[in-house]
């Protein structure tokens, strides 16, 4: 006889007698026989989940095997990423309404697993553990973690199948379903069996506490009038349909959507915390090579083919989007399910290549062309694919092998080749930003603690060369130790890169990298964030190109807190700083220039809704500073906007490419067209010098 709790009414006080004792019967009308065919069952699905597993190993490796997974670790493992993945779901919860459900739904499942394992060990194992205080948190958190489950569920079936955003839309359909589905009916049955094992052993009065759901339906089974025969053959009916239901989930995992249990979070653990879209050189060198880019399924990365499996075509992505949201024909959501959809179909046809750019290419020009690599879709993305690294690779293909790039941005990438910047102007005027000025300019066998690289934009775009301009005066007023190259400077290669020309950009960034190597420095300082993230993260996958480089407002910040540079000008009124997202999303830099803002006495930021890894792009990445797409619109109008909804009059930023995106297009928002638009350089030079 089952030995349960003891509720003791003493002196209006409850008084709590055995609890050790507290338990339940595990296996109740069970034979022997269908725990054999449980276990059985359970070994075979464990078999088909390891055949899943291997096959996609081998679609993630392209047949090579796990001696090929070594080709996929980074410098670094993204520990903390793996543990916010694993304990609390990573970046689901920055959609709120999202993380709601898809939190009940994955709490709940983790609660039922521990329950259904500590039953298991209880009912096959020496330790017996099911009981007392064990049991009754065990039981009742179970039961609430059912109708989580359920609850959860039924949000995410109303937003997908009844709200049905454009995003959310699904390839293959079938596979939202089966999710769907299998969920439920665990859980269902689940409570089912529940409420017959708890009417079968005689409405124990005690579950009703800790089995509150169990003890509904037993209580509405118990209506049906049904014999203790008929209820022992219900319920051995509903566990092997449980049962089987179980070892099919499990069987499941590698060959459905329930896939991104296991892989979401090894993606997590192999994606760098600011991945930066930042390429390999290629090998320009290999006489075998036919094409260069991404052409073919053979030439995806290990971290490209584990991206493909990961999607689960949440629509994050596309919701973030800003060449979609303007209108243009990008969506970072289908350049991942164009290629895993072919490239699968191949694979499970027994081919181990297809071809991206056949007689049907997946993609179109207009498409790749009209990424500005701001990394908003990876930001938000909670499976942590790389849309970017895919977008550029399929760049590299479409211009280097098919010839196929803007006339712009061919005519900017001629201009960097013969005259150093994608202006074409003359070389000699690099250096007239500084005429009047006494500049140090770097030389050989003198070193200095940093090298200021201006960049092509601080040396000929007039509102850019003022930046550049309060930046050396503000050196100058900390002492800091520091030069600049002058008219031996050019530019670092970032648009040409960005166009997919990777052969003009592997001859500019050889040269550059031996032209400041000539000199002795500690570290680069930048004006550009581009420049920041050409010269700090992607000439360092070249040969004696790494270099330490920091963007000028981390330098400057460093300087006002040390006391180096004192802001002491009080600069009345509002304003508000958008985040380049070369500086933020693809560096990890957001407080920097707000510490030099926030210094200044009298200024104060309003921060617009959209701010720090939500800030909208600008428009002015991944080449589009040189040539605009018809389709749509001007993506800076969308960010106007933003601006303009704070109704401030000076927008403080960091960029020069979105310094001049900004002055050439604030007319096109009526609320922004006077708008004040300054450096955080400039503004801090105002308060200091």
């Amino acid at each position: 006889m089952l030995l349960y709790r003891n509720f003791l009414v003493k002196e209006g006080a409850l008084a709590v007698q055995d609890l050790e004792l507290a338990t339940r019967e595990v296996m109740w009308n069970i034979p022997f026989s269908f725990k054999v065919a449980m276990y059985v069952l359970l070994v075979a699905a464990f078999a088909i989940f390891a055949k899943g597993m291997w096959g996609k190993i081998l679609f993630i490796t392209n047949g090579k095997g796990l001696s090929a997974l070594k080709g996929i670790l980074p410098e670094k493992l993204n520990w903390k990423n793996f543990i916010e993945t694993i304990f609390f779901t990573g970046k689901v919860t920055r959609k709120a309404n999202v993380g709601i459900f898809h939190s009940l739904i994955y709490y709940g499942f983790v609660i039922l697993w521990i329950a259904t394992d500590l039953v298991a060990i209880h009912a096959d194992t020496p330790f017996q553990i099911y009981k007392g205080w064990t049991y009754i948190i065990i039981s009742f958190l179970a039961d609430i973690a059912g109708l989580a489950i359920l609850a959860g569920l039924a949000l995410a079936f109303y937003r997908r199948y009844v709200k049905k955003p454009d995003s959310l839309s699904a390839t293959q359909p079938k596979r939202e379903y089966f999710m769907y589905g299998m969920l439920a009916a665990l859980v269902i049955i689940g409570y089912l069996l529940e409420g017959l094992r708890i009417l079968g052993t005689g409405m124990p009065v005690d579950e009703a506490r800790w089995s509150p759901v169990g003890w509904l339906v037993a209580n509405f089974f118990m209506s049906f009038g049904w014999s203790n025969d008929s209820l022992a053959t219900v319920y051995r009916a509903l566990w092997l349909g449980h049962m089987a239901n179980t070892m099919a989930f499990v069987a499941s995992i590698p060959y459905s959507k329930f896939s991104h249990i296991v892989f979401l979070p090894l993606a997590s653990l192999l994606t760098p915390a600011h991945r930066g879209a930042v390429l390999s050189p290629m090998d320009f060198e290999d006489e075998n090579a036919e094409t260069f880019g991404l052409g073919k399924a053979s030439e995806l990365t290990l971290k490209n083919r584990l991206d493909l499996l990961t999607c689960v075509e949440c629509g994050r992505c596309t919701d973030v989007c800003p060449a979609l949201n303007a209108g243009k024909n990008l969506n970072p959501k289908t350049i991942v399910t164009k290629a895993r959809d072919l490239v699968e179909a191949a694979w499970n046809k027994g081919e181990a290549d297809v071809e991206l750019w056949g007689e049907n290419p997946i993609y179109e020009s207009n498409e790749l062309d009209a990424c500005t690599t701001c990394g908003a879709c990876m930001e938000e993305c909670p499976a942590n694919i790389e849309h970017v690294n895919l977008i550029l690779e399929a760049k590299r293909y479409k211009t280097l092998t098919l010839g196929d790039i803007p006339p712009a941005a061919a005519d900017a990438t001629n201009k960097v080749k013969i005259n150093g910047n994608p202006w074409g102007i003359t070389q000699d005027d690099r250096f007239k930003w500084a005429d009047g000025m006494e500049v140090p300019v770097i030389e050989s066998g003198k070193k200095v603690d940093y090298l200021y690289y201006v960049g092509c934009a601080g040396s000929y775009d007039s509102a850019n060369q003022k930046v550049v301009q309060d930046t050396v005066g503000l050196l100058k007023k900390a002492g800091v130790s520091f030069a600049v190259m002058g008219k031996t400077e050019k530019c670092n290669g970032d648009p040409v890169r960005r166009f997919g020309d990777e052969y003009s950009f592997y001859e500019i960034a050889i040269e550059n990298i031996a032209n400041m190597r000539q000199y002795e420095f500690d570290k680069v300082v930048t004006h550009c964030p581009h420049c920041l993230h050409t010269i700090g993260k992607e000439y360092g996958k070249f040969e004696d190109g790494a270099f330490e480089t920091v963007h000028h407002t981390e330098l400057l910040a460093e300087l006002v807190r040390n006391g180096k540079l004192q802001p002491k000008k009080e600069l009345s009124g509002e304003l508000t700083f958008h985040d380049p997202c070369y500086l933020g999303r693809h560096h990890g830099e957001y407080d920097a220039p707000r510490d030099i803002l926030n210094s200044i006495p009298g200024l104060k930021v309003n921060e617009m809704e959209l701010a720090k890894d939500t800030a909208r792009c600008c428009g002015m990445g991944g080449g589009n500073m040189w040539y605009e797409l018809p389709e749509g619109e001007h993506l800076a109008k969308k960010r106007l906007e933003d601006i303009a909804e704070v109704k401030v009059p000076k927008l403080a930023t960091a960029c020069s490419y979105c310094m001049i995106n900004f002055n050439s297009s604030k007319a096109q928002v009526a609320a922004t067209e006077e708008i004040d638009i300054q450096d955080v350089a400039s503004i801090l030079a105002q308060s200091v010098l």
